[in-house]
């Protein structure tokens, strides 16, 4: 543990505690003689373990601190005495166990805070195995899902921890789907260091390590065989009766063992490490010398690393996914652009977009369409028409399928294979709500019940097959909490708990499976304190205030694209895992 600058001495008698020796009413002595006057009150609230060592030793003036070395009680009384610390990564292991055997939470999260910020891949192994020993969760798993994002790395770090992983911490990474490794034999080597660095005690483990392995993705016959010749598999007494011999393959032995470890869990089986789902965002910047959206990818389903693909000079409202290409939209500017996803990089070409006052942009089933409102002027009048175009990748045009005029969208979505139109009808006398749902494949049209409550400017979104209508204004111009669902198989709209806030322009989102509605204000146009966004909390059944601390709050700075089409995933994934990738963290969403 590092030094402080100044000696518990100097800090004890000068600055705001310069006066206060009269004070003291104790001594602190450790097993080399050392002594340190200290006030108890100051002492206690800090920490439960001197209240209670105080509470039991009223009557001694010196109370012996046994098994804790002079510097390391010197540093933890400075730190008690002037409230700041300096943790590197020399250092944070040690003030880990120190807080927790001094029992001082305050100090423990500001190391779990550093841990998150700071990992290293030559820190991070150690820093797991103090956590897994603290069962400090926030902690082990943090420095957890680094180590899967960045195992390659720390295999290459000379002493880097591996061997001294608890059995149980080893099998969650090598286990993982999201375990960063080229190949399995990464796998395969991690297993033979740990159990080699202790064979006797070790052994026992290596039934259950070999479960990790995935050789269902890459079947090699020169990595089955040096597995079953190795000394910790050939010569395992606890492999001998699964039949070693030369017929007898890995993938035989792997569900021998699964078939005897059943009752154990083991930490994975069968099937790949690739993600169900991976996410593109495109990040907007607003500087002086910046203007425009940067595109980053997700590590995996999870929203904490990202590695940056691309950039383009607008502010990205829309993306869609079309096979591997994306298509990006600014759909009032009329600006868009093509992302290839898998090859990284930007197509030359770009699509016309149709003189549009207002319009969306979906896709359906590998097609992509536009919704558009086009204003014009008939007999001296203003009239407008709704146009629904497809796109035509060959002759890259926009071809009008249909034409609605009856109906003022207000918002456009697509499920179950249809697109979705709500809006306000344009020619009754009273404003009235309208639905309808377009099938493009039978290019018919199908009127759904309106929902129950009238308002504009809402926003609606798709979760979990379902459609949202949130918030809004009513006739009156009264901005709204309310929110209405509309199920699909039932046909019915159903209202849903109100938002806990009152929204002015009312934006929402769906990401990492939560709906997230937010003021749609960017920085440029603020003319009204932002209020914080919130999101649904699916378990709990209520609406939650997101805290400012949380990188989501600022959720009106970014677009969010989910891409879950397994062969897609799969190939980016295998992009994802080259070694060249510079992956950053972004903070967790605290949303729990």
């Amino acid at each position: 543990m590092s030094v402080q600058a100044k000696s518990f001495a100097e800090i004890f008698n000068s600055g705001s505690w310069q006066g206060m020796q009269q004070f003291a009413d104790g001594t602190l002595q450790t097993d080399d003689g050392t002594t340190f006057r200290i006030h108890r009150i100051i002492l206690s609230p800090r920490s439960v373990y001197f209240r209670a060592l105080f509470s039991s030793n009223l009557n001694h003036e010196t109370i012996i601190i046994h098994n804790v070395d002079s510097k390391i009680l010197e540093s933890l009384l400075i730190y008690v005495y002037t409230g700041t610390i300096a943790l590197d990564e020399e250092n944070v292991c040690d003030w880990m166990t120190t807080s927790r055997f001094f029992l001082l939470d305050e100090l423990l999260k500001s190391c779990g805070s550093f841990v998150i910020q700071n990992t290293a891949s030559t820190k991070c192994l150690p820093l797991l195995t103090v956590a897994s020993q603290m069962n400090r969760l926030e902690i082990l798993d943090d420095c957890c899902r680094y180590a899967l994002v960045f195992f390659e790395d720390i295999l290459e770090t000379s002493n880097c921890g591996l061997v001294g992983l608890p059995v149980e911490v080893l099998r969650k990474l090598l286990g993982s789907n999201s375990l960063n490794v080229v190949s399995e034999k990464s796998v395969w080597r991690a297993v033979v260091s740990w159990t080699e660095a202790n064979c006797s005690a070790r052994l026992p483990h290596v039934p259950l390590l070999l479960t990790c392995l995935r050789l269902e993705e890459e079947v090699t016959e020169d990595l089955s065989s040096e597995i079953l010749s190795h000394s910790i598999v050939s010569n395992n007494p606890h492999i001998f009766d699964l039949m070693l011999n030369n017929q007898f393959n890995f993938h035989k032995l792997k569900r021998t063992i699964l078939s005897q470890y059943a009752s154990l869990k083991p930490a994975c089986s069968y099937g790949t490490r690739t993600p169900n789902r991976l996410y593109l965002i495109a990040r907007h910047t607003l500087t002086p010398t910046q203007y425009g959206s940067r595109l980053f990818l997700t590590y995996d389903n999870e929203l904490d690393f990202w590695r940056q693909t691309g950039e383009v000079y607008f502010f990205i409202d829309t993306m869609v996914q079309i096979g591997q290409r994306i298509y990006m939209f600014n759909i009032q500017r009329g600006t868009n652009a093509i992302f290839d996803i898998v090859e990284e990089e930007w197509l030359p070409t770009s699509i016309p977009l149709s003189p549009s006052y207002n319009g969306w942009v979906v896709s359906l089933l590998e097609k992509l369409y536009s919704i558009d409102e086009i204003r014009g002027y008939a007999i001296g009048r203003r009239d407008s028409r709704n146009v629904i175009s497809s796109y035509e990748f060959e002759r890259n045009r926009w071809e009008s399928k249909i034409t609605t005029h009856d109906i003022d969208i207000c918002g456009v979505v697509t499920l179950k294979d249809q697109i979705y139109i709500v809006g306000v009808s344009k020619f009754e006398p009273v404003p009235i709500m309208m639905c309808r749902a377009y099938d493009p494949e039978e290019d018919t049209w199908t009127l759904i019940p309106p929902p129950s409550i009238f308002r504009r400017e809402f926003s609606i979104v798709v979760f979990h097959e379902r459609l949202f209508l949130i918030a809004g204004v009513n006739n009156d111009g009264e901005h709204l909490k309310d929110v209405e669902v509309y199920n699909p198989l039932q046909n019915t709209w159903m209202s849903f708990p109100d938002l806990p806030i009152l929204y002015c322009l009312t934006r929402a989102v769906v990401v990492d499976d939560k709906i997230i509605v937010h003021e749609n204000y960017d920085e440029g146009t603020r003319y009204l304190e932002v209020a914080s966004p919130v999101y649904w909390d699916e378990g709990a059944h209520l609406w939650k205030i997101i805290d400012e601390s949380s990188p989501w709050y600022h959720t009106e700075g970014y677009s969010f694209l989910a891409l879950d089409n397994y062969r897609l995933v799969k190939d980016i994934t295998a992009k994802n895992r080259l070694r060249r990738n510079e992956w950053k963290r972004i903070l967790p969403v605290k949303l729990q």
